[in-house]
């Protein structure tokens, strides 16, 4: 975008506020940023930074403008919610074929946006609007797009999207919020596991998704690390014997699951196979095989019904 035309939506937005009006934020997150850093170093973390933000800048600079780049993120400005969306969406698609030419090496971005008349500055975004837009890219599964109630409630969608209420989720520092997906890869069947850590989608093309929550791996195995390293001179004896005992029964219910984060984020039905056990679906993939679980059993055997009319129809 040219200066002059950033200058122009600066101009825009801030007319708006004065007005009263609504503008749209819209923040994204890099996903798995902090330990990419520490497992590869600052200079290949700056690269990856870099390439995350040439990917959104075109994508941004064509509907609205870049407020700030945050290392693992970037902050925008719309004039409307629609404009935002329109510019997740060419991000998410974008960062879609980008994985698609570079399998081994996903990257995962979740988008946040809300609406709202937050303070504006000479650099930057001050209020609520701007805290639950950045709430909700980290809710974000990666290739996510999430929205609020209130975005949902004043724009149509364009052909090929279309929303899917998640119903209320507490936000960290925000509350309770009624948060809204917009669905934009012609899926036609998802479905996740209990925990809500991983969601797999059928396209139209064929193809599953694997769509991550954030940094769900390293907070999984942190989490079992503390509770594996509780010392029964300092929480009492019973305290840490319960506490390991949790973190054993933990790796055991979700350790054969941890091989998604393995799998590359998309890949064809023909590679894929898929079996309900249970409440546990499992997914056999050349990269492994990993399992759902405490899926709905109907969801699953709907998807897998999906799954193989789709692979019959393709081959």
């Amino acid at each position: 975008m040219s200066w002059s035309r950033t200058l122009k939506v600066r101009q825009t937005i801030r007319s708006q506020l004065e007005a009263g009006e609504e503008i749209a934020l819209l923040f994204s997150d890099l996903r798995g940023f902090t330990a990419y850093t520490a497992q590869k170093g600052d200079r290949a973390a700056y690269q990856l930074s870099q390439h995350h933000e040439e990917i959104l800048r075109p994508r941004i600079d064509e509907y609205g403008i870049l407020v700030k780049s945050l290392g693992d993120g970037v902050m925008a400005a719309f004039e409307t919610p629609d404009d935002a969306i329109q510019a997740a969406v060419g991000i998410q698609r974008a960062i879609r074929e980008r994985n698609r030419e570079m399998p081994d090496e996903p990257i995962d971005v979740g988008i946040g946006i809300s609406s709202g008349r937050p303070v504006m500055t000479d650099i930057d975004f001050i209020g609520h609007a701007v805290n639950l837009a950045q709430r909700l890219s980290g809710l974000a599964k990666g290739g996510q797009i999430l929205v609020t109630k209130r975005v949902q409630e004043i724009i149509a969608l364009g052909e090929g999207l279309f929303f899917i209420p998640l119903g209320q989720q507490s936000l960290k520092g925000v509350g309770a919020e009624d948060v809204v997906e917009v669905a934009w890869m012609n899926e036609v069947a998802r479905i996740s596991d209990a925990a809500d850590q991983l969601t797999l989608i059928l396209t139209e093309r064929g193809t599953v998704v694997v769509e991550l929550a954030k940094d769900a791996k390293q907070d999984i195995r942190e989490a079992l690390d503390h509770l594996q390293e509780a010392r029964a001179e300092e929480e009492g004896a019973f305290s840490a014997f319960l506490q390991r005992s949790i973190a054993r029964f933990t790796q055991r219910l979700i350790g054969s699951s941890l091989g998604v984060f393995g799998m590359k984020r998309e890949q064809g039905l023909a590679r894929i196979g898929l079996a309900l056990r249970g409440d546990v679906l499992l997914v056999e993939t050349p990269d492994g095989t990993f399992r759902l679980r405490g899926v709905d059993r109907g969801t699953a055997s709907s998807f897998i019904e999906t799954a193989n009319a789709l692979r019959e129809k393709i081959e």
